[in-house]
């Protein structure tokens, strides 16, 4: 079993012990406890562990759902799994709405424990494997998740790969080469020299749309019915 970071949240002490114990006999590790939505997010930030156990209910105003919603949210989205008691079908169904990676009731079991946490990691591993894509700049091979490319703009030999954060990858390769690695229920072609993240517009109109970093991306006549039928206009 592959050792892990992880962080605990859970409200209850000495079940929060009881489970770091159960852990620590298969070689994980446990990096923080947290009580509260607030500490969760502090906890997360510091130490970015491999997976969280989230208790649905918390110390305080904000629940184990309210953390679930900030986590994805989040570029290093990690996956996590509810920890719960039994509660009102509405809680439960609010929680599994999230997509968890896994569900344990308490009495914690300390087989199921590991079966579960073990279980979750590799699921998110293997999801995460299916939404990177692999560019070379000629120098260097980044792999890129899918989420993280903002739009893509053809320039004479070359390809700008514009990252949410602004960053540009310069890959030596044709625009039609690229649109086919990509998957096509999140990108989509507006103009001859243009591949835009439906994800990341952030405003459009029947000729360009705007990205959410700001730049203005024209739409051509070709692309516009698809673009259009797209954003359910």
């Amino acid at each position: 079993m592959k050792s892990l970071n992880i962080l605990i949240v859970e409200d209850e002490i000495l079940i929060a012990e009881l489970i770091k114990n159960y852990l620590e006999e298969v070689g994980h590790q446990v990096v923080e406890f947290a009580i509260s939505y607030e500490e969760a997010i502090a906890m997360f930030v510091e130490h970015q562990p491999d997976l969280v156990l989230l208790d649905i209910r918390l110390y305080g105003q904000k629940s184990g759902i309210d953390f679930a919603n900030y986590l994805a949210t989040e570029k290093s989205t990690i996956p996590y799994v509810f920890l719960s008691s039994q509660y009102d079908q509405k809680t439960l169904s609010l929680a599994l709405e999230t997509n968890p990676y896994g569900y344990l009731t308490k009495p914690i079991n300390k087989e199921t424990l590991w079966t579960t946490v073990s279980a979750a990691h590799k699921l998110f591993e293997s999801k995460n494997q299916a939404e990177l894509i692999r560019l070379f700049d000629g120098k260097n091979h980044h792999l890129i998740y899918y989420k993280e490319i903002a739009y893509v703009e053809a320039d004479h030999v070359y390809i700008n790969v514009v990252l949410s954060d602004q960053k540009v990858l310069i890959i030596r390769d044709a625009l039609k080469n690229l649109k086919g690695k990509l998957p096509e229920n999140l990108f989509l072609q507006c103009h001859r020299s243009y591949i835009i993240n439906i994800n990341h517009i952030k405003t459009w109109s029947s000729t360009e749309v705007v990205m959410t970093g700001g730049k203005m991306i024209p739409i051509s006549r070709v692309f516009k019915e698809d673009i259009m039928e797209a954003l359910n206009v």
